[in-house]
């Protein structure tokens, strides 16, 4: 396994490869992950930039002025809200998909396999990391710290946001206990949030059978967003490509990572079909909304909030995670 510097797009970058994997991120801009290819399949799971391509954008732009490719992480918030804590920063404005995705990571380390990037945040005090390597051939590991430099406490919500290649034999997969999902975001299917619907096979408001675990055409000019109930502990999703079984599966602890949403954008966003598994530390897009309801972290001045997440790529059945007892 070996962590080499190389380039995306004109962007300086680093690989990481294996016999099974290769990875390609980039310091600047966001720390984005560009590729997670599986060697063995041939497979690219991430999607690159089709019809937008890839340029620098300002700090505090809208996420979609972006190339919409690959794997961003997002900080403090997804909507863009103000700060809703008390304290100095009170009603500051927060970023569209946080601000971590638009900035400039330092590499703070890159030996003995590993690569860790960071990032000073502006909209408050926090420095984040992220490490990547992989823990065997087939599997990827990143590992994530938020340090809070200030003088008070904050609270922040971290999301991944990995737009992941989908097509009509793509099938989200989630563990068995999980049987509804919670509606985050206003659509003509789903209406009002904070409905709930029964995973995977659901009725719409307006009565139709609608399979929530598949992902249409980019056609269908559609999207959703819903999350996993923030009472029910969930630990692992997947995407699963039928026929072939080859399949990609993110892992993580609900101790370290409470929440779970899942994002997919039929063409009504992006130009291609796409499905984002976002495990999150803060239950709704926007950090107001989740402070309001209790469920956004809040960190003391000096604390460390730390969590790791995995991927793993394979063929054939899927052996789904041990998930914690409910």
């Amino acid at each position: 396994m070996a962590l080499t510097q190389s380039s995306w797009r004109g962007v300086p970058a680093w690989t990481l490869e294996s016999d099974r994997l290769r990875v390609v991120t980039t310091p600047d801009p966001g720390a984005k992950i560009t590729s997670i290819l599986d060697k063995k399949t041939g497979h690219e799971w991430l999607v690159a930039p089709a019809d937008r391509p890839f340029q620098p954008v300002a700090y505090g732009a809208e996420f979609i002025v972006q190339d919409m490719s690959g794997w961003d992480e997002m900080l403090p918030t997804i909507k863009p809200c103000r700060y809703p804590a008390p304290g100095p920063y009170l009603g500051a404005p927060l970023p569209d998909h946080g601000e971590v995705w638009a900035l400039a990571w330092d590499v703070e380390a890159a030996a003995d396999g590993a690569l860790t990037l960071a990032v000073e945040g502006r909209a408050l005090p926090y420095r984040f990391t992220r490490s990547l390597s992989l823990a065997d051939p087939a599997t990827l590991r990143l590992g994530y710290t938020l340090t809070n430099t200030g003088d008070g406490p904050i609270t922040a919500l971290w999301a991944a946001h990995p737009q992941f290649t989908a097509t009509p034999h793509t099938r989200i997969r989630l563990p068995e206990h999980v049987t509804e999902l919670v509606n985050v975001r206003l659509t003509h299917d789903f209406g009002a949030i904070g409905l709930r619907y029964r995973w995977p096979q659901a009725t719409t408001q307006h009565g139709a059978p609608f399979a929530l675990d598949r992902v249409a055409p980019p056609g269908a000019r559609n999207c959703r967003k819903l999350y996993t109930p923030p009472e029910i502990p969930v630990g692992w999703a997947a995407l699963v490509e039928e026929p072939g079984d080859h399949w990609l599966c993110m892992a993580w602890s609900p101790d370290e990572v409470p929440y779970l949403g899942i994002w997919v954008d039929e063409g009504a966003v992006n130009s291609v079909a796409t499905a984002a598994l976002e495990i999150t530390t803060g239950f709704h897009d926007s950090l107001e909304t989740a402070w309001g309801k209790g469920r956004s972290p809040l960190l003391a001045p000096g604390a460390i909030q730390a969590w790791t997440v995995t991927v793993r790529v394979g063929s054939g059945p899927l052996a789904a995670p041990a998930q914690p007892s409910i």
